[in-house]
């Protein structure tokens, strides 16, 4: 072989292994970078997702426990006869329902919680059953202002009215309770599975 040719050979060679080692290499950093990237974005839908969770989970469980008293004030309401008792009782609802703004305002990051978890309550039901909550509240004041201006021998029907329109009130704020502890189970099971504790 001429020794010309063996430095030909020798150059494409060394010519073909630096080409090669520079492809891998970039191949390499190139698939590197990209598991990079997606970890990185892995990591902050991860964050977001306990942030709004989080948020989600103590709204809701603060929303539950408002319910829950709302319950229990109308079902003893009836029960009650002073107007010193009643008097209380409005004061506390009134305490409860700024609270709730409170957290509404607050607490906004709760409202995306249907960005990340497959919850039953979405934003449009939620408005849906607070309109229905604000028909049955009326409903409920229409017959007890009709209760303090009707004459006596009428006030046994409405009585009755006023209780039936209660417990339907009751029963629905029941429905949106029992909807809200499932989608926080959900969202519980949602983040157990992320982490793989499920």
């Amino acid at each position: 072989m001429d020794s010309s040719v063996v430095i030909q050979l020798s150059a494409f060679s060394g010519l073909a292994g630096a080409l090669l080692t520079q492809a891998l290499t970039g191949t390499f950093q190139y698939f590197g970078d990209k598991r990079k990237v997606h970890n990185e974005l892995k990591s902050t839908y991860r964050s977001k997702q306990i942030d709004i969770a989080e948020s989600f989970y103590y709204v809701t469980g603060e929303k539950m426990a408002i319910i829950k008293k709302n319950i229990d004030y109308w079902q003893s309401r009836s029960n009650l006869i002073s107007e010193a008792s009643l008097t209380f009782l409005n004061k506390e609802m009134l305490k409860l329902n700024a609270y709730i703004e409170k957290l509404d305002s607050e607490n906004w990051k709760c409202n995306l919680v249907g960005l990340y978890f497959d919850i039953t309550l979405t934003n449009d039901q939620l408005i849906a059953h607070n309109d229905k909550s604000k028909s049955l509240y009326l409903k409920v004041l229409e017959i007890t202002d009709q209760m303090q201006h009707s004459l006596p021998e009428s006030k046994f029907d409405l009585y009755k009215l006023y209780a039936d329109a209660v417990n339907e009130m009751c029963a629905h704020y029941e429905i949106l309770y029992n909807r809200m502890s499932h989608d926080m189970n959900i969202v519980k099971k949602g983040l157990a599975a992320e982490f793989g504790l499920k």
